[in-house]
């Protein structure tokens, strides 16, 4: 089956320099007229000529000039045809001839050497004969229309954002015959003119998101006006879906992961009335509830050929009492009428309403859907389950083919009529799903956002956090913050619309230091040395203490234990976890160490550094680690320095290889900064000397170099 536009010329602007006038069908037989447009038998919004159609028309002009017609809409099945004859019948001087070619945007013309002035069309279809024509009337010589162009840079669909302010431009627009003295523009295609200029050039913002059809119409100096709508779509984005998950709380010292995660969301324009809030029903006899629906997203005088191919389906969420009072009916913009489900009928309900409510209160309503080819019968002939109707789609009382012709642009409308009284309902929301293929465009879009540095990055409230990974002008970053409190991170991200979307997130930085302290910085021997893991927070919750596996530990867990047994100064470890009372859920692990120095040195007598063993290579004061500021000087037996350092418990020996110390004697002066002792010093024999009171304590000796 062909697909055709509808007679809607009469919604266009007409190109020519007259006032419109009323229609003529091509059956009238004779009709005076210098305005109006000419129609095949189905008139103005109809569905096209039958088969088997012979009619002859006789057009003439009523001023006495000539009479011309303009062609907007010219579609002949290959049965059909149209003959043109210059004068007042079908004896003049043939015009045009239909088989040679369409008569699509063309203009006839009587000519100057017809003193009539009028023109004939004779008109016949074959007997499977479809299609459809339309004309504009004219009289005198006609104008050639400017022809309007938006954004000629910028191809329709135009991505923008809500709110922005877009700009268009007609500049691109041709005017054959003088210049362009208005432009006109229509953002929404409601038909109503929103900003109109000498400048070509306008601006627009669109508050919500969704596609919109902008149509411009020009006028030039001569009044001529354009007829070619423009149909430029401008789809306006959506909301993201965030996706994102960031961790609410978090222990101070933590890695944090920032990760940008969010989908644009689909928009499907997709004509519907949902009410928000339920409607009652009147429950009076005769009153009628009516609700609209303006629909104005299709090209101009687009109409249904084929309403059951064309609706995907009527939907209505409500409940009633009582189904069988209702008549429920959709009407088209011209005024057909489908008529769904009609009174009298059972006694099942819609929905879940509320029995004996007084005054009515809204029950539950269910989702009823009714399409041409519907799995389920009438309202009437479905049982219902418990009483109650259940939602799903239904077959209409009357067929959809009474909607066929129906304008797709206009307002369309449900009436639902109570046609008895004592019961009542409620409606929540109702639309219309038409078939993607009417559209001229792609009715539905997802915006789509990049997760790269370019187009996608994160912001922190304040510069105390530490970067561990990523960067920040990425979709993923990882960070560590050392204060406690909350730090807010806002991720934006901008997608391929050019639009900007921020999503703010919290994180709660709990305070998590744990520290070791001693009862004692020196273990010598006698007392053993306390360690207690504390926490610098204080907060409540459950504590576990791991420590390193050592032999001068009492334990390797607890938060308390006790160091005995050193003989060299030793580094403990402790790995912490706390739970919080306070945070159900964050558990903080981090991990704290301690040294524990001993008050015993030894002092070497030989060191044997070019030795092939690797032992005693070097110069070292076990024990010496464990006092700060040690000064250490090695003369050789001529009294020149070879090493020396100020504070030798840091880096605790001497590579005498590694400065080609030579075998023979050496002398040491070494200076331990004790402000109170004890410290016990033991010769290579084993022979310990303390030494009590207050230092600096200051011992020199000699020691051998060996090969």
């Amino acid at each position: 089956m062909m697909t055709f536009l509808k007679n809607g010329l009469a919604v266009l602007a007409l190109a020519v320099c007259f006032t419109a006038s009323g229609q003529v069908l091509i059956s009238d037989g004779t009709a005076s007229a210098c305005g109006g447009v000419l129609y095949d038998t189905s008139g103005e919004g109809g569905a096209g000529y039958s088969p088997d159609e012979n009619f002859t028309l006789t057009l003439c002009p009523d001023d006495g000039t000539n009479v011309f017609l303009e062609w907007i809409n010219f579609e002949l099945d290959v049965t059909s045809s149209m003959f043109i004859y210059d004068g007042d019948s079908d004896a003049a001087p043939l015009l045009a001839f239909s088989g040679t070619g369409s008569f699509q945007d063309q203009i006839h013309i009587a000519s100057s050497s017809n003193p009539s002035g009028c023109l004939t069309l004779v008109f016949s279809s074959g007997p499977a004969g479809e299609g459809i024509f339309g004309a504009i009337i004219g009289c005198g010589q006609p104008c050639l229309p400017p022809v309007p162009v938006i954004n000629q840079s910028q191809p329709s669909p135009l991505y923008v954002c809500p709110e922005e302010d877009v700009a268009f431009t007609g500049t691109g627009s041709i005017a054959p015959e003088s210049p362009i003295a208005m432009y006109m523009w229509d953002f929404n295609a409601d038909g109503t003119i929103d900003f109109e200029s000498e400048s070509p050039n306008a601006e627009w913002s669109f508050a919500s998101p969704g596609i919109e059809l902008v149509q411009l119409s020009l006028v030039d100096e001569s009044g001529c006006e354009s007829i070619q709508p423009t149909n430029y779509y401008v789809y306006i984005s959506t909301e993201p879906n965030w996706n994102t998950v960031v961790q609410e709380t978090a222990c101070t010292g933590e890695s944090v992961s920032l990760s940008a995660d969010l989908t644009g969301e689909t928009f499907t324009l997709e004509p519907g009335n949902d009410f928000g809030e339920p409607i009652a029903l009147p429950d009076i006899v005769g009153e009628c509830f009516t609700s609209d629906i303006n629909i104005n997203s299709f090209l101009p005088g687009a109409v249904l050929a084929d309403a059951g191919d064309g609706i995907e389906n009527f939907m209505v969420n409500m409940e009633h009492t009582y189904l069988g009072d209702l008549d429920v009916t959709f009407i088209c913009p011209n005024g057909q009428a489908m008529l769904v489900s009609s009174y009298p009928g059972p006694g099942t309900s819609l929905g879940i309403p509320v029995i004996g409510d007084n005054p009515p209160d809204p029950g539950t309503g269910y989702d009823y859907f009714w399409s041409a080819n519907a799995p389920l019968g009438t309202w009437a002939d479905e049982p219902g389950v418990g009483g109650t109707l259940e939602s799903g789609t239904y077959t209409s009382e009357t067929s959809f083919g009474v909607l066929d012709g129906c304008p797709l642009n206009g307002v369309w409308q449900l009436e639902i009529c109570d046609l008895w009284a004592a019961d009542n309902g409620f409606v929540f929301e109702w639309g219309i799903d038409f078939a993607d293929s009417l559209y001229p465009v792609t009715q539905s879009f997802t915006p789509q956002f990049g997760l790269l540095c370019d187009s996608t990055s994160w912001e922190p409230s304040s510069n105390t956090d530490n970067v561990l990974a990523g960067a920040w002008n990425c979709a993923d970053v990882t960070v560590t913050n050392p204060s406690p409190g909350t730090q807010t991170y806002t991720a934006t991200a901008v997608n391929n619309f050019g639009c900007e979307y921020s999503q703010a997130f919290d994180v709660e930085y709990v305070e998590f230091n744990p520290f070791i302290e001693s009862s004692a910085d020196i273990f010598c021997g006698g007392q053993a040395v306390e360690l207690e893991v504390l926490l610098s927070n204080g907060g409540p919750g459950d504590l576990s203490v791991t420590w390193n596996d050592s032999p001068y530990l009492s334990d390797t867990t607890g938060s308390v234990v006790y160091v005995t047994g050193m003989e060299q100064p030793q580094t403990f470890q402790a790995s912490i976890g706390q739970e919080f009372d306070d945070y159900p859920g964050l558990f903080c692990e981090a991990t704290a160490t301690v040294t524990i120095g001993t008050c015993e040195i030894t002092i070497p007598n030989v060191v044997s550094p070019y030795s092939s063993s690797g032992d005693n290579d070097l110069f070292r004061i076990p024990g010496i680690q464990s006092y700060p500021n040690v000064e250490l000087t090695i003369l050789n037996r001529w009294g020149s320095v070879v090493f020396e350092s100020d504070d030798f418990g840091v880096q605790p020996f001497w590579d005498c290889a590694a400065d080609d110390a030579t075998s023979g004697v050496y002398f040491y002066v070494l200076k331990v900064p004790v402000e109170e002792g004890p410290l016990v010093v033991t010769d290579i024999n084993g022979e310990r000397q303390q030494y009590d009171g207050e230092g600096p304590f200051v011992f020199e000796g000699t020691f051998l170099i060996v090969d």
